[in-house]
């Protein structure tokens, strides 16, 4: 029974250790950089919209689906998109790069109210990524995500929402590129769990070593 208990601690330790450093792993992570986004990653909406809830944009050769929800207006080319009219609460739009080839994604725009605005990306995690505190009728951003550098990650679909009673008064210079950032370093207890998750798993085979001897005494 001693015995039992010791393996299922090691075990523990062990698998506590894994689960925090899955945890703290990230091949995505948010942007605020403003040092990437050119005339050849901006956003061009196909054409102009008026009262659409799903249209086309492309990003150099490469096409975007988009759906909101609200309806919303939009110019061509690169284009702010806006509410469909003044009752119109426009509170998510979704970019969906058909090939995955980019690395990073940002965005600006006018909440109606104070609030937060979420970045939902599609990737390995699911991560979301959350702006808060911001001001309303005023330019946010860029806002937005971006995969770190050897990570072999890229941008998948992205949702950009508010909650309620928040809602966009405009969503404008999308960009998508291949920019990326340098990896994080682990924090120290990051580290720590996992110097813990190694004593585990070496405890365990010294003690199973151990047994087979007393099997063969």
């Amino acid at each position: 029974m001693k015995i039992l208990r010791t393996n299922v601690v090691a075990i523990s330790i062990s698998a506590a250790a894994a689960m925090f450093s899955v945890s703290a792993r990230a091949d995505i992570v948010s942007s605020t950089s403003d040092t990437w986004q050119t005339s050849s990653t901006s956003w061009n909406v196909d054409f102009n919209n008026d009262n659409v809830s799903s249209f086309n944009a492309h990003v150099g050769s490469e096409l975007i689906k988009i759906s909101t929800v609200g309806i919303v207006d939009t110019g061509s080319g690169n284009a702010t998109a806006t509410p469909g009219n003044k009752d119109t609460l426009f509170t998510s739009i979704t970019f969906d790069p058909t090939n995955n080839v980019f690395t990073s994604f940002s965005f600006q725009g006018q909440l109606a109210i104070l609030g937060d605005v979420f970045v939902e990306v599609n990737d390995n995690f699911g991560n979301t990524f959350t702006f808060t505190n911001v001001p309303k009728s005023s330019v946010f951003g860029p806002f937005g995500a971006a995969a770190v550098a050897g990570s072999g990650q890229f941008i998948d679909k992205v949702k950009v929402y508010t909650a309620l009673p928040e809602n966009f008064n405009s969503i404008k210079l999308v960009d998508f590129g291949n920019y990326t950032v340098a990896g994080a370093v682990p924090e120290p207890a990051t580290w720590a769990m996992m110097m813990l998750g190694f004593f585990g798993v070496g405890f365990l085979a010294y003690r199973r070593k151990n047994q087979g001897h007393v099997r063969l005494a």
